[in-house]
């Protein structure tokens, strides 16, 4: 299989309402004074291709990063699966060669270096999704998603289905293990209380 970097796309799903924290938007909470947000796309740079963000709010707050942003194609903010969708569309009018979309959520600071590739590594041909796995728990939304689902999430989205997991067990796909060590890379912020978590995993693991 012949496997290129301008194959993928990376979207960070920053659509919804972060209502556990407070209602702010938690991509822009600091961790020892760097934001999240940052932290993410340091990582996904280190990728080598191309980024987009997905937010249906506070588009003002990502426009200074250069990095096209895409909205779901309503505004009944049905999750990740929406932002994939639109991902999905918007690859269809823009970049037809693009056959896989890796999708990461926009509170997860500490994203594996080589993220990307150790999805690649995992795909077969019978495979349309690839789903990322750490210590037996399974994180749906850091996915790698083929652009030949597009009809079938369309129709999946019309039921409001929600539930990422729910949709990928009515596909072919896998799951890619990532190893824990002092910390779980696909740690997540969902309150303030994780952002002093996340402060102290970077002191211990000199993540910083």
């Amino acid at each position: 299989m012949n496997i290129k970097n301008n194959n993928f796309i990376c979207v960070i799903l920053a659509g919804g309402l972060s209502k556990r924290f407070g209602g702010e938007t938690k991509t822009f909470g600091k961790i020892n004074g760097i934001t999240i947000f940052d932290k993410i796309i340091k990582i996904l740079k280190k990728q080598n291709t191309k980024i987009l963000i997905n937010t249906n709010i506070n588009k003002e707050k990502f426009s200074n990063n250069n990095i096209e942003i895409i909205s779901d194609i309503d505004n009944k903010f049905q999750g990740p699966l929406a932002g994939i969708l639109a991902t999905m569309l918007w690859i269809k009018k823009h970049h037809s060669n693009i056959e896989w979309i890796m999708s990461v959520p926009s509170d997860t600071p500490f994203l594996p270096i080589n993220l990307l590739n150790s999805f690649k590594l995992k795909i077969k041909n019978e495979n349309n999704i690839l789903i990322a796995r750490s210590n037996g728990k399974i994180h749906p939304v850091v996915g790698l998603w083929n652009i030949n689902l597009l009809d079938k999430l369309k129709k999946e989205l019309k039921s409001d289905n929600r539930k990422i997991m729910n949709w990928v067990s009515k596909n072919k796909y896998d799951f890619v293990d990532f190893p824990v060590h002092d910390y779980d890379p696909f740690f997540n912020i969902n309150t303030k209380e994780d952002l002093i978590e996340a402060e102290r995993i970077e002191k211990i693991s000199h993540l910083s």
